[in-house]
């Protein structure tokens, strides 16, 4: 019973500290404060459009409702305070604007009689959530009159899954049956947000079960655990077995007020359970620590006038390895924590720009980022029937897969090159393609090259590196980076007998070619798959170096993993195309689709999926529509599954001829909303709309903002202008670096500082 009781008190203990959330602090207000401050600011900023005379959007605000606990304009409420907040209101033509004290005064009050009426605002939900980070104004976060010191604020981010994956391995067991506590929904877009991940309880039952396998495991096979266990242990010799689980676990040293309390918990327990009961327990103890399943983002350095915190250099040494890889920190920041050389925004920038150039250590969530903004990751999920294909789109391969890689491929070429980087992922015409194949093709034909070497095993190492220069590789263990390979390709190493075993194999598979033929050509699985690219039989070559120059496509949003990730099951879907433009590139917001609406599109086989969607023409529809339809059309120059097409077929309908009924495509859209010069206006397709896009300061202001909210954790505020305008800075005086723009984001106040709210 003590155990069961202690253990469900640690779980409770874990479940409490799930995350600081930053909620507004408000002043208490009263009918005095409304009286004296809000209705006069309605009066002179609101009510010459929203009131007895006048009222735009069916909104009035001059009989509006003091008393909120009645709940009579709770919603009209909130709807102010949005529209302040976000500086929508009053419209920036307006000659009379409100200052900013102004506006803040009136915020103050409307929080305030919210939470008095126990109706705490919607808004700060919406701006905590990654589907609304959109909301905060773009124009006020590049203008540069907001002056404010940016922070982070102070909170606990919960340890992602792929950390987890590393970390578990220092544990000391077989960790094959330990089991992943933090999955997080496989969903588009940016998901590690700190706000939003928080052990609940069945994370805290996964973790408890992982304690006790993992101490179970030491029970038995850890020589010194299992003596502990079996007699009766000095203090001493507690402390240092705690000491060293600890260290094991959370990757420090415990204080001495921690091992205490770790002492007191098996003294209570041993007298009920006894010694090898107590011992279990204390070490599981340890595994629940919050630090192993929570980075700790407090601010636990000095405060500044502005009663912000910087992160203490324990803290900055996690948070900069997290923020580039899915390790615990290495050894060197470690040391620059431990001897006091990580103390300063100068210290922080010698380790990020040593880990942003030092090759040797992995940093996968770089191309994490431009996965999940993108989405291109997500093409492996959206189902296609493979005789609509004309025999490429093999399911049982899993031919989208390959195609994510081709596309990860794409993203690792121009980061390597790292100039210009936004522009060139949307513009680029150079694809890779299924580089699996050209891996095989180029052993081969470094095999046909060198046959007698190979033969007698003999391969100097001048030709050994003249095989990895051939596949861009500087190293064997960079093999599986950059080639999405059979699993019995991935251990390859180069060996005699390993390029002899590869070439035997691709001549097996098409015996009756010449070896100019083989290395050129295709597995005949895959004979068919790079008609996505519009490449005819005649055309392909592969055989590296690569990369493909593609008439009619343009970065990433012509790649075909782009394509099918945005597309259904038998047709395109130029609404969801459309919505990633505005949100993901123009900064905008588009509404959510109200419950009320049927989101049916008319079926009639006889019309192009652009005619039947001229129902969401309609007035009650357009509102939203007009957002991300102009946006999406576009697109429609290519089919789902990403080829070229200039017809569109009606394949519901009878062949006729051997061939489906079809009609012209029609692509014209248009970029509208965005106020900035050169940008808006009409397009005739894709490629037009994409080059508009490549050129546009708020389409690159778009893409760094996103960048922010994945390695911050949250969505950015209007406190943080600052801290962008500097990361936008650094980017174009780089020649568009993703690393600068890195440097100058983990270097800024947002990364550095914490602030209760």
């Amino acid at each position: 019973m003590k155990r069961t009781i202690t253990l469900l008190t640690i779980a409770i203990a874990l479940l409490t500290a799930g995350g600081l959330e930053a909620k507004p602090i408000s002043v208490v207000a009263d009918e005095e404060t409304y009286k004296s401050v809000v209705m006069p600011f309605l009066s002179t900023y609101c009510t010459s459009c929203h009131g007895a005379k006048k009222s735009k959007g069916d909104v009035t605000l001059n009989e509006i409702s003091a008393d909120l606990a009645k709940g009579k304009d709770i919603d009209l409420w909130n709807s102010v305070l949005n529209q302040l907040v976000l500086s929508e209101m009053p419209p920036a033509k307006e000659k009379k604007q409100p200052t900013a004290s102004e506006i803040n005064k009136v915020v103050d009050w409307i929080n305030a009689e919210l939470n008095k009426s126990g109706n705490v605002a919607s808004l700060y939900h919406k701006l905590e959530s990654p589907n609304y980070g959109n909301l905060v104004n773009h124009q006020k976060l590049f203008s540069g009159e907001i002056k404010t010191k940016p922070f982070s604020p102070a909170r606990l981010w919960r340890m992602s899954e792929k950390v987890f994956d590393n970390v578990k391995s220092s544990y000391g067991v077989d960790v094959t049956h330990i089991r992943q506590p933090f999955l997080l929904d496989d969903k588009k877009g940016i998901r590690d947000y700190a706000n939003l991940l928080f052990a609940d309880s069945a994370v805290v039952d996964v973790l408890m079960a992982n304690a006790g396998y993992c101490v179970d495991q030491l029970m038995k096979k850890d020589q010194t655990i299992r003596d502990l266990a079996t007699k009766s242990p000095t203090p001493e010799q507690l402390r240092t077995a705690v000491s060293r689980h600890f260290k094991r676990v959370v990757f420090r040293d415990p204080t001495p007020d921690e091992i205490d309390k770790y002492l007191r918990l098996y003294q209570g327990s041993h007298k009920e359970g006894g010694n090898a009961e107590a011992l279990r327990l204390i070490l599981m103890a340890v595994m629940l620590h919050p630090e192993s399943v929570y980075r700790l983002e407090i601010g636990l350095g000095g405060e500044d006038s502005s009663g912000r915190r910087m992160l203490s250099p324990t803290e900055l040494a996690y948070s900069i390895a997290y923020a580039l890889t899915d390790s615990r920190p290495d050894s060197t920041l470690v040391l620059a924590a431990e001897s006091g050389k990580l103390k300063t925004k100068d210290d922080v920038h010698e380790q990020v720009s040593r880990m942003l150039a030092d090759e040797s250590i992995d940093k996968p969530r770089i191309l994490r980022f431009f996965q999940e903004f993108f989405g291109y990751n997500q093409a492996h999920k959206i189902f296609k029937d493979e005789n609509r294909s004309g025999g490429f789109y093999y399911y049982g391969e899993n031919y989208p897969r390959i195609y994510e890689r081709d596309a990860d491929f794409f993203v690792m070429n121009i980061l390597e090159k790292d100039k210009h980087v936004f522009r060139q992922l949307l513009l680029s015409d150079e694809y890779f393609i299924l580089n699996r194949q050209t891996f095989r093709n180029t052993v081969f034909d470094f095999y046909e090259r060198n046959k007698l070497l190979i033969d007698n095993k003999n391969i100097p190492e001048k030709k050994a590196k003249e095989l990895l220069k051939s596949l861009g590789l500087k190293n064997w263990k960079e093999l599986n980076l950059k080639y999405y390979l059979h699993e019995f390709d991935r251990n390859f190493s180069g060996s005699a007998e390993e390029i002899k075993n590869m070439a035997n194999a691709v001549r097996t598979d098409q015996p009756k070619s010449t070896s100019k033929e083989i290395s050129q050509a295709m597995h005949p699985l895959y004979s068919k798959m790079p008609m996505v690219y519009d490449l005819g039989d005649g055309e392909q070559n592969f055989l590296l170096p690569q990369p493909y120059k593609r008439p009619n496509r343009a970065g990433m949003l012509t790649h075909p993993a782009w394509l099918i990730a945005y597309s259904l099951n038998d047709h395109t879907d130029p609404i969801r195309r459309g919505k990633w433009v505005r949100e993901r590139l123009l900064a905008g917001v588009v509404l959510d689709v109200p419950i009320t609406v049927d989101a049916t599109i008319p079926v009639d086989h006889h019309k192009t999926l652009r005619e039947r969607l001229s129902i969401t023409e309609k007035q009650e529809c357009w509102r939203c529509h007009e957002q991300m339809n102009p946006l999406g059309h576009p697109f429609e120059v290519y089919d789902d599954f990403g080829r070229y097409r200039t017809e569109e077929a009606l394949d519901k309908l009878p062949k006729v001829n051997d061939k489906y009924p079809s009609k012209p495509v029609n692509a014209t859209g248009a970029i509208t909303g965005t106020g900035e010069k050169g940008l808006d206006g009409e397009v005739k397709d894709a490629l037009e709309l994409i080059k508009k896009l490549a050129h546009s300061d708020r389409v690159r202001q778009s893409m760094i903002r996103h960048v922010f909210r994945y390695y911050m954790g949250r969505n950015e505020m209007l406190s943080d202008s600052v801290t962008l305008m500097a990361a936008d800075k650094a980017y174009l005086e780089s020649g568009g670096s993703f690393k600068a723009l890195l440097v100058s984001l983990l270097t800024s106040d947002s990364f550095l500082y914490r602030k209760t709210l």
